[in-house]
């Protein structure tokens, strides 16, 4: 879970080059020279469909039951968003490494993802209001002998590379080893084959309830501040940002993101402070 917010690092240079070529080919979608990318709220509308970008295998973010059906809380929360907009929400199912570009490339109009506004990716993209925020932590093996957080730099951790996490992890110094998702990552730990992974807490949480016999334990202390997650749009779409932020606003003010949260995690994921 590219999966846990947590995934803020973006290949930024590739990606542009992926913008300017890929940029509005057909209708919603804008020229790049113009400022804006992405499907604006008209084609939107129009169309009676908001296709929503996530990966479906990041627990309990967006994942699928023993039915093979997709749930988790951010779906719950696409389906908000679609209902409040007067359309049905399409989910695109995407692994982490190619899920931001598909925006761009037409692939969907939204990203739903614990993705965090970063100043690279605002760079790109506009994102709505934060809905979610979590702490990041770090899973070692159980006979790790590493105790805290401090001790990160110099060991090895299995991690997405352009997410949120695995740019916190080198940033504390760890030498990344590249992964597909959480559920790799935490294989690797359990197995020895590196020493650590970081993610946020509700991902761990997750991972600890649906794997009894999981052998990992979490270090003492943070993986950074929290981290905010919000949704991910075209560049200069102002509309569907508005739109978005409404909704959005709307059902963390009387409580249904709350309810949505604790029946998944627990835990209330409300941000403290959210202004549209």
């Amino acid at each position: 879970m590219t999966p846990p917010t947590r995934r803020r690092v973006l290949g930024m240079a590739g990606l542009g080059a992926l913008s300017s070529v890929l940029a509005a080919c057909s209708s919603g979608e804008s020229s790049s020279s113009s400022g804006t990318s992405g499907t604006d709220l008209a084609t939107i509308q129009r169309n009676g469909t908001v296709r929503i970008g996530m990966e479906g295998t990041f627990r309990p973010y967006g994942y699928h039951d023993a039915s093979g059906q997709l749930v988790g809380f951010e779906k719950e929360i696409g389906d908000l968003i679609a209902h409040d907009l007067g359309v049905k929400a399409q989910y695109v199912e995407t692994q982490w490494d190619s899920l931001i570009a598909g925006v761009n490339a037409g692939r969907y109009d939204l990203i739903i993802n614990n993705l965090s506004a970063t100043d690279e990716r605002k760079a790109q993209f506009d994102f709505s209001i934060p809905y979610a925020e979590s702490q990041g932590k770090v899973g070692v093996a159980k006979d790790s002998p590493l105790k805290s957080t401090d001790e990160i730099a110099g060991h090895s951790a299995a991690q997405t590379e352009t997410s949120n996490f695995g740019q916190e992890m080198a940033a504390a110094g760890a030498n990344l080893v590249p992964v597909t998702g959480f559920d790799e990552a935490a294989m690797l730990v359990s197995f020895g084959r590196v020493d650590m992974t970081g993610n946020d807490f509700v991902t761990f949480q997750a991972f600890f309830e649906q794997r009894p016999d999981h052998n990992l334990r979490l270090l003492d202390g943070n993986l950074g501040d929290p981290s905010e997650a919000a949704v991910l749009m075209g560049k200069g779409q102002k509309e569907l940002k508005s739109a978005i932020d409404r909704s959005l606003k709307t059902h963390l003010d009387n409580g249904d993101l709350k309810k949505i949260y604790e029946r998944y995690v627990k835990t209330d994921l409300t941000p403290p402070t959210t202004t549209s």
